[in-house]
């Protein structure tokens, strides 16, 4: 097929789901077979020592997960729609190893180490399938778009984040004991804690009383300027509002491990220098 009719099919699936051209990202091919696909992976492969298997099978699952969005406008949706398929889907936590991340995903699941020091939500069964995803409904047959879903930036809040808002409500709910919440201190553009993160909408605010602790890591990108600390600034705010749920605080700047973690891609920062000869590193 020539560029020209590639460009022609893409603006008639654009016109005739009325969604312009700027708007538009491509939802996932073959959305059931790559569900399915990592649910039998992960029932039989993934996380077997860590997290416990789900009663509801792959195809059940598919069922409660299609009838959530399918036949129905993107914009339609709300933080109801995928109750039903995080009831089948939810696991059991392990106590104290829960861990939320804001603006460092990369970091966090590196320190998380699959599962083995801490869990993140992209290590559920949920998590897990529906990662880096994109998937939409629509009114007609065969009630979800092949072709183009909307960018959600004109939806409700509640419909853009029908899916992943309750996926992180459902996880936090879940949680037990010690949590961990490691955040950005480095960037001068967003603080480290924003009431309106995921984190501040839909996990803190459904901690149980089941959680003790909250522990905060403020990473500390190597080389670059220290914009937030602990105790000061939007992680002083955090801490007022665990406090206020009566849970225990901690907060910790670039600990040893997030540290070493860090100079293992970057081992001439200065930064690893200075703990190199602190640590007495060979």
């Amino acid at each position: 097929m020539s560029p020209v009719a590639i460009i022609a099919c893409v603006c008639l699936a654009l016109t005739l789901t009325s969604i312009s051209p700027s708007e538009a990202i491509v939802p996932t091919r073959e959305l059931e077979n790559v569900f399915l696909g990592r649910c039998k992976d992960y029932e039989i492969t993934r996380y077997l020592d860590i997290l416990p298997r789900v009663r509801s099978d792959c195809s059940a699952l598919w069922k409660d997960f299609f009838k959530a969005f399918s036949f129905k406008n993107p914009c339609d949706l709300d933080l109801g729609s995928y109750k039903d398929f995080f009831t089948s889907a939810q696991q059991q936590l392990p106590k104290n190893k829960v861990m939320f991340w804001s603006g460092v995903y990369d970091e966090a699941h590196d320190y998380a180490n699959t599962g083995r020091k801490y869990i993140t939500l992209e290590d559920t069964l949920p998590g897990y399938m529906l990662n880096s995803l994109v998937w939409c409904g629509q009114r007609a047959n065969p009630g979800f778009n092949e072709k183009v879903c909307p960018d959600f930036k004109t939806c409700p809040v509640q419909a853009r984040e029908s899916f992943w808002g309750m996926a992180s409500s459902s996880y936090a709910h879940s949680a037990e004991g010690e949590v961990t919440y490691m955040v950005d201190g480095s960037n001068p553009k967003v603080p480290a804690y924003r009431p309106d993160s995921f984190f501040g909408k839909y996990e803190l605010p459904n901690l149980t009383n089941k959680v003790t602790r909250v522990k905060v890591i403020v990473l500390h990108r190597l080389g670059e300027k220290i914009i937030e600390k602990c105790g000061a600034g939007s992680l002083l705010d955090l801490e007022k509002l665990v406090k206020a749920k009566h849970f225990a605080f901690d907060c910790v700047e670039n600990p040893r491990a997030v540290l070493f973690l860090l100079c293992s891609d970057n081992p001439n920062a200065r930064e690893c220098q200075l703990a190199k000869r602190f640590y007495r590193i060979a």
